[in-house]
């Protein structure tokens, strides 16, 4: 079976790429990863957030910074260099060790560290680069434009395109008035690829504490369907790449998503539940499908469900139209 493919102009051995989690961010994994057959990695990303906290932290516990806040920009600009240096550090050890397309990923919220923090990533040697983009809610504290966010969003990309000369892809959630306005300007910004979608934090209230708590941060197969639908229809709609993200557990979830024109698969959750091993499983399940219907090629089935126009229609469908109507029938 070839299981080959290209994402963003990457050659993969095939289209299992381990997502952004902690388990990539251990050397020791990401080698597991490529030994049972991962055909690339997505580091965990760079939270802007996190070292601005961090530092923030720091500053507040000497109020000399108070006084002098020209110091404390100073300060916080050679920490933050600092705090940014063992994750290029990690990214220069990988690809030292491996030979699988290593990805980087990134999270900010301020619209100058995109660029500074995408250069130093390049410079360090990621293949590609994966932008987070989504980093708070639109409208809290604010009252934007609808368009805003997606303006930034679009600014953002072409910003670090300009600078880097690696493939960018932007992993983005739904949550947008047009989702597929909002995947076209991102690609006519610059975006290589669209990672679809983000896994976002899900609150949750424990009764008995009364505080807000998260449990849930591994995914589920049932999560699959929102993702499986937008790729069927944004397959149609962009001609990036995508890469199907959230609910892929098993090689019918990596099936279903190329059918619905994915050009990879993203997963993490399942590793945490079956061991980094199950890569291999993956695999081997994946070519037994293939060979049982006879398809030499992930690029033999790879969006043909959303080719055959009746089945491209249901991606589309909003409510169950006319299922088991019979039953509504006087006679």
């Amino acid at each position: 079976m070839e299981l080959t493919t290209r994402y963003m102009g990457l050659d993969l051995k095939n289209p299992l790429v381990v997502s952004a989690s902690p388990l990539t961010m251990d050397i020791e994994n990401v080698r597991a990863c490529e030994a049972h057959g991962a055909g690339a990695v997505v580091l965990r990303s760079l939270y802007e957030e996190q070292i601005v906290n961090e530092l923030e932290g720091r500053l507040d516990e000497e109020d000399m910074y108070h006084w002098y806040p020209e110091a404390a920009e100073h300060v916080k600009k050679i920490s933050k260099g600092q705090t940014l240096r063992p994750y290029l550090s990690y990214i220069e050890k990988v690809r030292n060790e491996v030979s699988l397309p290593v990805i980087a990923s990134i999270n900010c919220f301020t619209p100058g560290s995109w660029i500074s923090f995408a250069e130093e990533v390049r410079k360090a040697g990621a293949h590609a680069l994966e932008l987070n983009v989504a980093t708070h809610i639109p409208g809290v504290g604010e009252e934007p434009v609808a368009q805003e966010p997606e303006q930034n969003i679009r600014d953002i990309i072409a910003e670090v395109k300009k600078r880097v000369d690696i493939p960018v892809a932007v992993k983005t959630g739904p949550y947008f008035s047009n989702l597929i306005s909002a995947a076209r300007g991102m690609e006519q910004a610059g975006a290589d690829a669209l990672v679809v979608f983000n896994r976002y934090y899900r609150p949750d209230i424990d009764i008995e504490e009364l505080e807000v708590t998260s449990e849930n941060y591994l995914s589920s197969p049932g999560e699959m369907s929102e993702s499986l639908r937008w790729v069927g229809v944004l397959s149609k709609n962009v001609s990036c790449d995508l890469a199907a993200n959230t609910g892929v557990h098993d090689y019918e979830g990596v099936v279903k998503q190329l059918l619905a024109g994915a050009t990879v698969t993203q997963f993490c959750s399942v590793l945490y539940i079956q061991g980094l091993g199950y890569i291999t499983h993956m695999l081997e399940d994946l070519k037994w499908w293939m060979k049982q219907k006879r398809f030499a090629s992930v690029d033999d089935f790879r969006g043909m469900i959303v080719d055959d126009k009746i089945n491209s229609e249901k991606f589309e469908q909003i409510h169950f139209l006319r299922r088991n109507a019979r039953m509504f029938d006087k006679d």
